[in-house]
C-alpha cells in the first residue's frame, strides 16, 4: 500500500505556494517598472529584444531613435545580470540571504531611478556631465530588472522569467499543444500562468500610478522589493526549493531553446 507522509506533503505544498507568491510578486514588480519606463522613456527596460532591434536601426539612421538611451538600457540590464551572478554564485536556495541581497540592490536602484535623479542637485550634476536624466533613469531601471531576471533565472529545476514573456508564452503554447499526448505539468503551468497574469496587472498599476506620479511611481516597486527582501532573509533558513518532476534530456533541451 502506498503511504503518504502528510507533514511532508503539507510542507511541500506550502513551499510551492510560497514560491508561486514570490515569483508572482516579482512579475508584478517588473510589469510595473516596465510600464513606468514606457511612460517616461518611451522604451521598455525589461525586454531587450525590441531595444536591441531599435539600437541596430539607430546605427543605420542615427536620427531615428535616441541611441544613447537605448544603449544605457542595454548596458544597465547586462550589468544587473552580471551583478546578480556575482552575488548569487552557485547558490540555488530560494529565498535566502543572497537573494535578499539581490532584491535589496534592486530596491536601491529603483529608488535612485525614481527619486535620486529627480532631485535638483543630482539632476544638475547629471546635466553637468553632459548626460540626460532619462538615460540615467533608463540605466538604473534596466539594471534593477537585470538583477531580478538574473535572480529568477537561477532557480533550481526551472528558470522563471519575470521580466519578459516570449519564452513563457511559448512554453504555455507548447504545453497546451502537447497536452493530449503528454499531459500538463500542473506546477509549471501554474507558475507560468501566474507570472504572466501578474506582469499584466503590474503594467496596469504602473500606468495608473506613473501617469500621476511620473518617476516617483518607481518608489512603489522599490518598497515591494525591500519587503520581499526582508521576508526572504527571514524565511531563508526554513525554505527549500520544491523538487520538480524529472524531465528527459530532449524536453530539457526544448525548454532551453524556448527560453532563449
Amino acid at each position: 500500500m502506498l503511504r503518504i507522509n502528510r507533514p511532508d506533503l503539507v510542507g511541500r505544498l506550502g513551499t510551492q505556494g510560497a514560491l508561486l507568491g514570490y515569483s508572482g510578486a516579482l512579475a508584478f514588480i517588473a510589469g510595473f517598472v516596465n510600464a513606468v519606463a514606457l511612460l517616461l522613456l518611451a522604451f521598455p527596460v525589461g525586454n531587450l529584444t525590441g531595444v536591441t532591434t531599435q539600437l541596430g536601426m539607430n546605427t543605420a539612421n542615427p536620427l531615428l531613435y535616441e541611441g544613447h538611451i537605448l544603449a544605457a538600457i542595454l548596458l544597465g540590464f547586462w550589468g544587473g545580470a552580471v551583478t546578480a551572478g556575482a552575488i548569487l554564485g552557485h547558490s540555488q536556495n530560494v529565498p535566502g540571504p543572497r537573494h535578499a541581497a539581490v532584491l535589496t540592490a534592486e530596491a536601491i536602484l529603483l529608488v535612485l531611478a525614481g527619486l535620486g535623479v529627480e532631485e535638483t542637485q543630482v539632476n544638475a550634476a547629471i546635466e553637468a556631465l553632459g548626460v540626460e536624466q532619462t538615460a540615467v533613469q533608463g540605466l538604473l531601471a534596466a539594471a534593477a530588472l537585470g538583477l531580478q531576471n538574473g535572480l529568477t533565472s537561477s532557480f533550481r529545476g526551472m528558470a522563471i522569467r519575470t521580466t519578459h514573456f516570449t519564452g513563457t508564452v511559448t512554453d504555455l503554447g507548447l504545453m497546451i499543444g502537447r497536452a493530449r499526448t503528454q499531459g500538463i505539468e500542473k506546477w509549471k503551468a501554474a507558475v507560468l500562468s501566474l507570472t504572466l497574469v501578474l506582469f499584466l496587472a503590474g503594467g496596469a498599476a504602473g500606468l495608473l500610478m506613473g501617469t500621476s506620479l511620473e518617476g516617483y511611481a518607481l518608489l512603489v516597486p522599490a518598497s515591494l522589493c525591500a519587503t520581499i527582501a526582508t521576508m526572504s532573509w527571514a524565511r531563508g533558513r526554513t525554505f527549500s526549493m520544491p523538487s520538480l518532476p524529472a524531465r528527459s534530456p530532449q524536453r530539457v533541451e526544448e525548454a532551453a531553446v524556448a527560453a532563449a
